[in-house]
């Protein structure tokens, strides 16, 4: 855990020193293709007993902090472009909330999706078994969430290339009230989703519900 905070505070000085002018789409694309890619051999050959020893990882966490890093700091700079004299916290918190939504909104989809998987992902007495049909349904799994975050790159054109583009719109694009409430709205959606889903699955008499990623509950 030292040296993989010890590797991110180095990415984040090799950004400052070098990268702050680089393209911020250019950026999360490398990082984020990089990060996937250097993940999926470690978790094929645990999931399929190739190799399973808990310090193959170590390996992993040398590779992905610098780059992670990378990722996290364009976060921050598209923070910092945005915010106006005044409202510097607003714009910081409703940024940082919605970023933070991606965590509870993903596990809420992964339950409702992987309650379809065959054999059951979650039921633990299958990873006891550890046969080969699940295996197979545990690599899809990964496969399917590697999908979702290779597609998640089509939103980058969205996002603004520098600091001096993120400028531009601010002062050229069209301001209206209803982005705010579209942005409020949607907000309060995903985050009333993502509770619902999360909190029904971790109870045993509501985590059989479809809706929580279940099979069904007998009436």
């Amino acid at each position: 855990s030292l040296a993989g905070h010890g590797l991110f505070a180095l990415g984040l000085a090799l950004v400052r020193r070098h990268y702050l002018n680089a393209s911020w789409r250019r950026m999360l694309l490398t990082t984020t293709l990089f990060l996937n890619l250097v993940d999926m051999p470690f978790v094929f050959c645990t999931i399929f007993g190739i190799v399973r020893n808990q310090y193959f990882y170590l390996g992993e966490t040398v590779l992905v902090e610098i780059p992670a890093a990378a990722n996290f700091v364009v976060s921050t700079f598209v923070v910092v472009e945005m915010a106006d004299n005044c409202n510097e916290g607003l714009v910081y918190g409703l940024l940082t909330t919605l970023h933070n939504l991606g965590g509870p909104v993903a596990r809420a989809v992964g339950n409702q999706l992987f309650g379809g998987f065959t054999p059951s992902l979650s039921d633990s007495a299958n990873y006891v078994e550890d046969s080969r049909d699940f295996r197979r349904t545990v690599a899809a799994s990964f496969v399917l969430s590697y999908g979702f975050a290779f597609a998640s790159l089509g939103t980058l054109l969205l996002l603004p290339s520098q600091k001096a583009e993120a400028q531009r719109r601010k002062k050229t694009w069209p301001k209206r009230e209803r982005y705010a409430t579209i942005t409020f709205i949607l907000g309060g959606c995903a985050l009333c989703y993502a509770v619902s889903v999360n909190m029904l699955s971790m109870f045993e008499s509501t985590m059989c519900l479809r809706f929580a990623g279940g099979h069904g509950c007998a009436s």
